[in-house]
């Protein structure tokens, strides 16, 4: 195994402290007067009920600021526009991390804190299992968009964008895509060839893991139909999903910190052998920026695609809740847009921002919107037929600690 400059120490006390924190059950709490007192003002969760859109617009500009935590620096773009767009609210976001958006969330509440409006990030188990039995976010879906959004992208959290982890290839290098079956990776033609980022602070890239072990019955199928044998387990091992990591970790992987260089080594032109990685596959958008030549091997054996979502939601007892269900409005896209829409770069501006709105800023390969009436943006064709592999949020709340200590025990040997 091979680290970055962040050094292999530091992503092993990492880890734990992401094990310790996913280790901590969500508690139910009994019923607190002060926050079902706030949801009837606040007309959210069970008082969310003949919504009236332009009455939310009018008291949202009279609260006249919105807080925003978020996991993404795409954030800074939304709240440029979201402003422009609304000049009487005054914009707050903070580009904070994943892990660092629960954290300052939960640690700012406990102290009796409440200064967020809006809390956007990934992380199912801490966000469905945690944040919001313990009523730290309360999920809204604007009721214009209830018929355009699957219920599975709604409850229990509404999804803003589902992202995907994805295996990258140089298609420069190689026309064709140098593998098709994912155990190759732990052959020795891999051998210190192959990146993804550490675990270690990094929900997504968890997410990415949960879902390889929790299909773990399909990975030893795939590894059958590659090696026309029957897996064969290593000692302590329990199952295919965990195997394929132990044997991942051992051809002496490279974990990084940092998901834009991944992709940078693996997408620059002019190399004779460039490594595989797992990346964001967003990250594709440097192919017309920077001229990469970044591929994806959709008909990888069992799945080059590893799904997940982004939630955004209501904070518990947000300060200017009317300007907080603005914002996650304005990150949906508006209520004219529809798959019909033609929309034209740069979205961040004229008739497409008005139908975007705080979409634009996310429009691009590699993240989608759960709307069903959303047109897919460009260079992403074959997002909807492509195979993936998605960790469910009850696996995931069930087992994410014990893979960041398996992650932990195998880094360290």
């Amino acid at each position: 195994m091979t680290t970055s400059k962040s050094g292999t120490l530091r992503t092993w006390l990492a880890a734990g402290a992401i094990a310790a924190s996913f280790a901590a059950p969500a508690l139910a709490q009994k019923a607190d007067p002060k926050f079902d007192a706030w949801l009837q003002k606040s007309q959210l969760g069970p008082f969310q009920k003949n919504e009236k859109w332009d009455e939310v617009v009018a008291n949202a500009k009279k609260e006249g600021e919105v807080v925003v935590y978020s996991s993404t620096g795409t954030m800074m773009k939304v709240a440029e526009d979201f402003a422009k767009a609304y000049p009487e609210i005054k914009v707050k976001a903070y580009d904070l991390g994943s892990e660092k958006t629960i954290e300052k969330v939960v640690r700012e509440q406990q102290a009796g804190v409440y200064a967020a409006d809006v809390v956007y990030t990934g992380g199912t188990e801490q966000m469905v299992f945690d944040l919001l039995p313990n009523h730290r976010i309360v999920n809204y879906v604007p009721s214009y968009l209830v018929d355009r959004i699957p219920q599975e992208h709604r409850e229990p959290l509404l999804t803003h964008v589902i992202e995907a982890y994805g295996i990258f290839y140089n298609a420069e290098a190689n026309p064709q895509p140098p593998i098709k079956n994912i155990w190759e990776l732990t052959e020795p033609q891999w051998k210190g060839r192959f990146s993804m980022k550490s675990p270690a602070g990094s929900l997504t890239t968890l997410m990415t893991l949960a879902a390889i072990v929790e299909h773990s019955d399909t990975m030893a199928k795939t590894y059958e139909k590659h090696a026309g044998k029957k897996l064969q387990l290593s000692a302590g091992i329990e199952n295919a999903g965990y195997e394929f990591l132990h044997r991942l970790i051992a051809n002496d992987i490279v974990i990084s910190d940092n998901s834009s260089k991944i992709a940078t080594a693996v997408g620059l032109r002019g190399q004779a052998k460039p490594p595989l990685a797992f990346s964001v596959i967003h990250y594709l958008t440097k192919n017309q920026t920077d001229n990469y030549a970044n591929a994806i091997p959709y008909d990888l054996e069992p799945a080059a695609l590893y799904s997940y979502p982004t939630y955004v939601t209501v904070a518990g007892q947000a300060p200017h809740p009317n300007a907080a269900k603005l914002y996650v409005a304005f990150l949906m896209g508006s209520k004219d847009l529809n798959a019909q829409s033609e929309l034209k770069q740069p979205f961040r501006s004229g008739k497409s921002l008005e139908l975007l709105q705080g979409m634009a800023s996310f429009y691009q390969v590699g993240t989608f919107s759960p709307r069903t009436d959303v047109p897919p943006p460009p260079f992403s064709e074959a997002w909807p037929t492509a195979k993936k592999l998605t960790a469910s949020p009850e696996f995931v709340k069930d087992n994410i600690a014990k893979i960041s200590d398996f992650w932990l025990a195998e880094t360290s040997r």
